[in-house]
């Protein structure tokens, strides 16, 4: 590392020291940055809300998005301090980049994909499974950007695993992160998804439309894991969140909301 970027590492930590703290009641409370994968949307919200009334002295401020996009902020030194990945890759890159230490670096859950088809739709997603992606009537297959979102990559995993992909990559509708390729289902922008089983097993989606679980064998695992930044004023804080959210009740909450618990937890 050398001095000039060393100097303006230092510098930017201490502007972010100021921002990340606010008087509450005559005191000072940390507000964490918290990137978050678009896959966590509602898991978080829970993680954040129990978290806080554990911790009233600290806030959370989260940001979702593709992990693709938060490496690319972080590696420019975004004001983040603690990163929640879909993937392994990812955190990995940061740490030989120097910005997560082996130390701060944890895996929290892993995920599954699923197909994922909206209320009223006329396809049998359980009798046909994948292969209802070549029926004529599926004009438009909505996935996460596999170049930016670990869930994306794993969609087309699957597709090339069933032997579908040459046959239906035209009909690919990318989301910038998996999330917004469920809005675009949702909203009927596509007539079926393939998509993180977190978001469609909450009663706002299982309500209105239809998944089928994709065997796990026909993707990689999706293991999930996290970094504390080097760059945070409050690693302190930081590490809080992250053992809440390795501990009982955090690991109770990811597992509802349909995650399972890696073994090296």
């Amino acid at each position: 590392m050398n001095s000039l970027w060393l100097l303006m590492l230092l510098i930017f930590i201490a502007g972010c020291a100021d921002s990340n703290t606010e008087q509450t009641s005559g005191h000072d409370t940390i507000v964490l940055k918290v990137a978050a994968a678009a896959n966590l949307q509602y898991a978080m919200t829970e993680l954040k809300s129990k978290f806080e009334e554990s911790q009233p002295d600290v806030l959370l401020e989260v940001t979702y998005g593709s992990s693709g996009q938060f490496f690319s902020q972080v590696s420019q030194l975004a004001p983040y301090d603690i990163f929640f990945s879909a993937d392994t890759n990812y955190p990995q890159k940061l740490m030989e980049q120097g910005f997560i230490t082996k130390a701060d670096y944890f895996p929290y859950a892993s995920g599954q994909l699923v197909l994922w088809a909206p209320e009223g739709s006329p396809l049998d997603l359980e009798t046909f499974g994948m292969q209802i992606l070549l029926d004529p009537s599926v004009k438009k297959i909505a996935i996460a950007s596999p170049r930016l979102a670990p869930y994306g990559s794993a969609a087309v995993e699957a597709m090339q695993h069933f032997e579908l992909y040459d046959q239906i990559k035209v009909k690919l509708v990318l989301g910038e992160n998996i999330s917004q390729a469920a809005h675009f289902v949702e909203s009927q922008a596509a007539d079926v998804g393939v998509l993180a089983y977190s978001l469609v097993c909450v009663p706002e989606r299982s309500n209105r439309g239809e998944y089928w679980k994709i065997p796990t064998d026909a993707y990689s695992p999706i293991i999930q894991t996290g970094g504390i930044l080097k760059t945070s004023p409050h690693p302190a804080a930081a590490r809080q969140i992250r053992d809440f959210a390795l501990d009982h009740e955090g690991q109770e909450i990811l597992t509802r909301f349909g995650y399972t618990i890696p073994e090296a937890n």
